[in-house]
């Protein structure tokens, strides 16, 4: 797991990590802060070995709907990232389990893992389930129901909160129990660990 980019020269690090990848837009002068969510994401996408996930990073402070956004990561790998976020700082924050922009990082590319371990699960019956399977699969947020039903067998039939956030949907549960883990390193909660531990399970 990663340590981050503190104390490294923000376009420097920027540069390596975006090295090879499409890049759309700029976040002006908040390139450490960038870096520290691109760092966030790669850490995680690394670590399950998916580190070919991450395919394009834009910069743009708005949704294609319009919405105000932060950061986000897509089912094909597309990471976006907000300047203007970037240039409100690391807020302090009791709604999600890292305030962190490596945690941001991690929060998303926990999203992005899920995707890819749908393709390794047998959906409906199928040994190999099509796009069109996977898809209905994750829109219905059917591998997190079942990654969190796991979990809480693994831990004695308990299924505790990790953060405000990650009490409003099973699919922000885990991408907050991967945020958790890799930006809290070992004071994360110990229920995350046991997230990600059959989120890992799923990709051996």
């Amino acid at each position: 797991m990663g340590s981050g980019v503190s104390g490294l020269a923000g376009g420097n690090i920027l540069d390596k990590l975006t090295k090879g990848h499409y890049v759309e837009g700029s976040p002006g002068q908040y390139t450490q802060e960038a870096a520290m969510v691109i760092q966030g994401v790669q850490d995680v996408l690394k670590d399950f070995g998916m580190e070919d996930n991450l395919r394009g990073i834009y910069y743009h402070d708005k949704t294609v709907t319009g919405q105000k956004m932060s950061a986000s990561m897509n089912g094909f790998g597309d990471l976006s990232i907000s300047p203007k976020y970037l240039s409100e700082g690391e807020n302090k924050s009791d709604y999600t389990v890292s305030d962190t922009f490596y945690g941001s990082g991690a929060h998303e590319a926990g999203h992005n893992v899920i995707n890819s371990l749908l393709g390794k699960v047998q959906i409906e019956g199928d040994a190999k389930s099509d796009n069109l399977k996977r898809a209905t699969a994750r829109s219905k947020g059917k591998l997190e129901h079942a990654i969190l039903l796991e979990a809480k067998k693994r831990n004695g039939g308990q299924n505790p909160p990790i953060s405000r956030y990650g009490s409003t949907k099973e699919i922000e549960k885990i991408a907050e129990a991967v945020s958790d883990v890799y930006a809290n390193k070992s004071n994360a909660n110990p229920y995350s660990k046991i997230i990600v531990g059959a989120m890992k399970d799923i990709n051996n």
